[in-house]
């Protein structure tokens, strides 16, 4: 497993910004546009409160600048200077502890300015030039509304955004690194009893962090509550355990890993070997990914594996075909395969054909598919087949003219496992490569 050092990732990132500024110049260029800025966001107070909501820079400027927990940053991009200007607000502040600094190294690929306040900003920024497009929450800077996060631009930017540089894969890559040992832990903490509330605990301790330094909110479901798929409102009551999945990630520079792993309390049980069936398949369908492939494609493979696996356990009736046809998968896997991963846990330009704004036409079956063009080198994607007895939609199963199509018995006796998913992240390289940062990760003790 490479395990990246400071000094090599400060190296990396001065490529990315190279080769960033290349891809922001030709954006320029086809947008004809002389300035882009991109702020990092403005901090928010609680209604009618002065308590501040836990702040993060959006993924515009984290893509650039790994400053996720400073507000009020702006990155000045100009066409045909090489160097980037980083604005940082300068201002004495005796309550709070400094604001977060670059990595070491990080500065000199950025031409770093101080600034007092928004209006001195705005007055150097738009004296000169008042075209610049702005990329913000808010627009402080004042400028013309047709300026402040044009589509045209945002398109141009997301286009790009799907293929990550070195440096980006790097972070993705270590992100994983550092995931994996608190996954382990969380593992330890279901085995040894614990409620769903002490196992993120046990998480964030193995990872040394807070809960608002993960790249989103720790799930971690017990028995039924592995039937939910964003279940955040964790459990501080401990239960007896038979199954456990946990979905949670880490984050490095603002890029993301985002892991799934489910376990069976008795490893002799059937359920354990659910989640080895349900292992192997996944690894396959990893396998099946690779430059040129079709998300849609691949995510019907999916719904007909995870199908015979149900026909395995006795819980279909029918066919796999049939079961896809006419979508009785549905109510046992009802999210896509994977999705792009970086800035945005969920990256964007998943369903751009062109960085005009083009998109690839959906699915008419599968129409809330997030991936829909077809994969590239150099991108980043989570694998995340997934099994589940959900309640309400076996209640509008049970209810339909397909009910025939299930064995009912055998679905009450999984209904109190909830479900399995496991997620990997994977980076397709320019050779055909698919590397699977999460079991590298993983394969390491």
């Amino acid at each position: 497993m490479d395990t990246i050092g400071n000094t090599a990732l400060a190296s990396l990132y001065t490529q990315h910004c190279i080769e960033k500024m290349s891809r922001f110049q030709a954006i320029m260029e086809a947008i004809d546009c002389d300035e882009i800025v991109i702020g990092s966001g403005h901090g928010r107070m609680q209604f009618q409160d002065d308590m501040a909501y836990p702040y993060k820079a959006n993924p515009y400027f984290r893509e650039w600048i790994p400053l996720g927990k400073r507000a009020d940053c702006y990155l000045h991009i100009r066409r045909n200077i090489d160097k980037p200007r980083l604005y940082l607000l300068a201002v004495e502040d005796i309550w709070h502890t400094p604001p977060q600094s670059l990595p070491q190294g990080f500065e000199n690929s950025l031409e770093i300015v101080e600034y007092a306040s928004i209006e001195i900003l705005k007055k150097q920024l738009t004296e000169v030039d008042n075209s610049l497009l702005l990329i913000n929450e808010t627009n402080e800077l004042g400028v013309a509304a047709d300026r402040w996060n044009p589509q045209s631009l945002l398109n141009q930017i997301d286009f790009q955004r799907r293929s990550k540089t070195a440096y980006e894969q790097a972070c993705v890559r270590r992100a994983n690194q550092l995931a994996v040992p608190a996954h382990r832990a969380a593992q330890q903490a279901f085995m040894a009893g614990a409620c769903e509330l002490e196992i993120a605990s046990a998480y964030l301790a193995a990872c040394n962090c807070s809960e608002n330094d993960m790249p989103y909110a720790i799930i971690a479901g017990i028995n039924q509550h592995a039937a939910v798929l964003h279940h955040h409102n964790l459990n501080n009551q401990r239960m007896a355990p038979r199954s456990f999945l946990i979905d949670a990630g880490m984050q490095v520079n603002g890029y993301a890993a985002d892991i799934t792993r489910t376990y069976a309390y008795d490893s002799d049980s059937e359920f354990a070997t659910m989640i080895e069936r349900m292992d192997t398949t996944q690894q396959q369908l990893v396998a099946a990914g690779g430059i040129g492939k079709s998300p849609l494609e691949l995510h019907v493979l999916s719904q007909h594996k995870i199908a015979q696996i149900l026909i395995e356990f006795k819980v279909l009736k029918c066919s796999a075909d049939q079961a896809v046809e006419q979508g009785i998968i549905g109510t046992f896997y009802p999210h896509g395969l994977g999705h792009h991963l970086g800035c945005n846990v969920h990256d964007k330009g998943s369903r751009l054909a062109s960085p005009q704004g083009d998109l690839v036409p959906a699915s008419e079956k599968y129409p809330k598919l997030r991936a829909g063009a077809p994969m590239a080198a150099n991108q980043i994607y989570t694998v995340e087949p997934g099994l589940y007895f959900i309640p309400a939609l076996l209640d509008k199963l049970r209810a339909s003219d397909q009910a025939s199509a299930v064995n009912w018995t055998e679905v009450e006796r999984w209904i109190p496992f909830g479900g399995v998913r496991i997620e990997d992240n994977i980076i397709l390289h320019q050779d055909g490569h698919i590397e699977n940062a999460t079991r590298e990760a993983f394969s390491t003790k």
